[in-house]
């Protein structure tokens, strides 16, 4: 299929990108990696006046991580993120959903904040760095601002993010040494599938290295966008990290779902493997916990 037709824009600068977008606001696009843009410009789908590609923005790769926070580039792939060893023990469940995304072709072109904007229920980003409390960055000609990720997607496709603005920067704050995190996925096969349901979660221990302090559990594909679990979070918080405790977040994660049927699956069927994902996902971050230690799983 054929491309429609388009004027196409490589800035140099970020500032110039964003001249651009405020020039054409809803008639312009902007291009990252295009594993998505390219699809939906072949299948009519988007028509826009203006391709703005990102592809000279070098700045917009980086991945910093200090003692204080992590920052990602909005054009960083998906295989930056499985390359980059100074976030292994960081941000676990993000690695390991960067794992499993699409294929190792589409790993080498997709970005990061590609995955974000487009605002898909079953994304393989979102859910990890929820879960991990990340920020987004946005900018413009008329300033910058900052958004938890969690309140960023407010529908399916639909995002906070206005015609004028480009995604720039992911934020996450560093974790405390007691906590850890896991990234749970099931598709109708291993790999360049959506996923049927996903699960992120995350847990920080007290002072007494048992009881969780913090939890955050990310429930994706059962919702018009990826969600937090208040009831399977609250089950974990002040309980002690185990088993038991794993088992009963995940029973109340169900709750939590507002799972539909469609053709890859049915509510009940989804509502199953919530339980099952939740609890796999927890039980990653404990086993992470423990391999801080040295202890063994």
């Amino acid at each position: 299929m054929l491309l429609p037709r388009f004027e196409l824009h490589r800035p140099e600068s970020v500032t110039e990108a964003c001249r651009i977008m405020a020039e054409h606001r809803d008639q312009a696009k902007v291009l990252a990696g295009g594993t998505d843009l390219l699809v939906n410009l072949k299948k009519k789908k988007l028509k826009p006046s203006c391709v703005v590609t990102l592809d000279r923005l070098d700045e917009l790769k980086k991945i910093n991580a200090t003692s204080e926070k992590i920052v990602i580039g909005a054009r960083a792939r998906i295989s930056d993120i499985l390359r980059d060893k100074t976030l292994n023990d960081r941000v676990g469940p993000l690695k390991q959903a960067a794992a499993v995304l699409g294929s190792p072709l589409i790993r080498n072109l997709a970005t990061v904040g590609g995955n974000l904007v487009t605002a898909r229920p079953a994304s393989d980003m979102a859910p990890p760095l929820i879960a991990m409390a990340a920020n987004v960055v946005l900018k413009s000609s008329r300033g910058e601002r900052e958004i938890l990720l969690e309140n960023f997607m407010t529908g399916p496709g639909v995002s906070l993010i206005e015609p004028d603005e480009i995604l720039t920067e992911i934020k996450v704050a560093s974790v405390p040494a007691e906590s850890g995190g896991g990234y749970e996925k099931l598709g109708l096969r291993k790999a360049l599938e959506i996923g049927i349901v996903n699960v992120a979660a995350f847990i920080a221990l007290g002072p007494d290295a048992k009881t969780i302090k913090t939890a955050r559990v990310v429930l994706g594909a059962v919702a018009p966008t990826p969600i937090r679990s208040p009831q399977a979070e609250a089950a974990l918080v002040g309980a002690e990290a185990g088993a038991e405790t794993f088992n009963e977040a995940a029973r109340a994660s169900v709750g939590d779902s507002c799972a539909i049927d469609d053709f890859r699956g049915t509510m009940e069927y989804r509502c199953m493997v919530l339980e099952v994902l939740t609890r796999r996902a927890l039980e990653k971050a404990w086993a992470q916990i423990k391999a801080k230690r040295g202890e063994r799983s």
